[in-house]
């Protein structure tokens, strides 16, 4: 497998966790702290996939394999978050769609780099 992409990987989450932890921090200094939640919700994101991705790498795949699962996961992900936006946006429940707003800008930015890192064909 080349690890080179799975490190890559890794390293864009934890670069963006880290850049996110930051903002909430300046967030919650500017008395800011709805925002701060929601970007906490962002990271949190970056850290799911990160989480789900390193387990997938515990077991020997191939790179195929370990872009086919994590391909898998993150399309899950997608259509899950995208339900619950739908249902929130049927209950005028504004502050959960917010937050599925929120998640679902996250997973576009993670999507956009594994394709971009494993080549996915648009």
């Amino acid at each position: 497998m080349n690890h080179s992409k799975s490190e890559a990987f890794i390293s864009f989450l934890d670069k963006r966790t880290a850049d996110i932890q930051k903002t909430v921090v300046q967030l919650n200094e500017d008395h800011r702290s709805d925002e701060a939640n929601f970007e906490k919700i962002r990271a949190n994101i970056f850290q799911i996939i990160k989480t789900v991705f390193l387990s997938y790498r515990k077991t020997p795949r191939s790179e195929q394999e370990l872009r086919a699962l994590t391909d898998a996961k993150l399309a899950m992900f997608e259509e899950t978050w995208k339900t619950f936006l739908s249902k929130a946006r049927e209950h005028n429940d504004e502050k959960r769609v917010l937050q599925e707003e929120v998640k679902l800008e996250a997973m576009k930015e993670i999507r956009q780099k594994f394709d971009e890192l494993w080549e996915v064909p648009a």
